[in-house]
């Protein structure tokens, strides 16, 4: 009979415990005023909450719901983190491009000499085709059909010698650039 009482006493603590276990809620009022209880109340919902065991320990928190500025301002930071995020991946991508590329900032230098030979080239060329259609434009009536073609020829040359200019000033810079970036990663002079 002592069994059986030891029996169903631990049973009956057993059914019992879920009871004694229950959760505690905590929550602030719209006055800013904190609030505890075995239920949350249905003005509670969308604030930040609390859920706590007997003991006080911390069994789930919930954030607020978001207000629209609240959203909004998240989503500009989730793209500035994206931008950023991006920005890193890139930038590690032409490092290691670099560094695949060039074993020394010399090669750099010699790359970028052989790149900016292909632009004097160019210009020298252009600048050859220039000087004798400069000299028959000035023996040319100015109104003539062959002055008005003349002028053509010099202006397209002209463009495509200040376009070279710009593109070999580019090339300088990136040059320059990415020997100085060599030298940051490797340290090699």
């Amino acid at each position: 009979m002592n069994t059986k009482y030891k029996i169903i006493s631990t049973f009956i603590i057993l059914g019992l415990t879920p009871i004694a276990h229950a959760d505690i809620y905590k929550w602030k009022d719209a006055q800013g005023v904190t609030h505890y209880g075995d239920t949350m109340p249905p003005q509670a919902a969308g604030r930040a909450t609390i859920e706590m065991n007997k003991k006080g320990s911390i069994i789930k928190e919930t954030a607020a719901a978001l207000t629209p500025e609240q959203r909004v301002q998240q989503q500009a930071d989730q793209a500035k983190l994206d931008k950023e995020t991006q920005v890193i991946t890139e930038q590690k991508r032409r490092d290691s491009a670099l560094l695949n590329t060039y074993t020394s900032p010399s090669e750099i230098d010699l790359a970028r000499d052989r790149s900016l030979e292909q632009y004097k080239l160019v210009i020298d060329g252009t600048n050859a085709r220039l000087e004798p259609l400069r000299a028959k434009l000035a023996k040319l009536p100015p109104k003539s059909a062959e002055y008005a073609e003349t002028m053509k020829r010099i202006s397209d040359l002209e463009a495509l010698l200040a376009q070279k200019n710009t593109e070999m000033a580019a090339a300088k810079a990136k040059f320059a650039a990415d020997r100085a970036r060599y030298i940051e990663l490797t340290g090699k002079q």
